[in-house]
């Protein structure tokens, strides 16, 4: 409802067709709820990301065909990124922030 499947980082991401500033304080509350459950799933996304990091510095380990290397550490940088990303995301908050990030604001995802 106020949130979006975001595939690349496997959780969903504010998707508001109000700014949250508008909503009423019910729909507020339901926002913040559903937030704080999906913030709860971002350490484990990350762990996923960091396993899959860990899998491909093993194969580095062991390939010779540098094209494959090349690949591994072209996948690596975005699942780096990705955990970059998920950490800033779990660090959004609009209860905490009046001015929210634009993300819970604006309906940008």
């Amino acid at each position: 409802m106020y949130f979006k499947k975001n595939s690349r980082l496997l959780i969903e991401l504010p998707d508001f067709a109000t700014p949250f500033e508008r909503m009423s304080s019910l729909q507020q509350e339901e926002v913040l709820v559903e937030w704080a459950r999906i913030k709860a799933q971002i350490p484990d996304k990350i762990k996923y990301f960091e396993d899959q990091i860990r899998d491909l510095l093993d194969d580095i380990h062991h390939e010779e065909n540098w094209d494959v290397i090349t690949n591994h550490f072209q996948q690596i940088t975005d699942y780096a990124s990705r955990i970059n990303e998920l950490n800033l995301w779990s660090r959004v908050d609009p209860d905490l922030h009046p001015n929210a990030p634009s993300h819970f604001t604006d309906g940008a995802v």
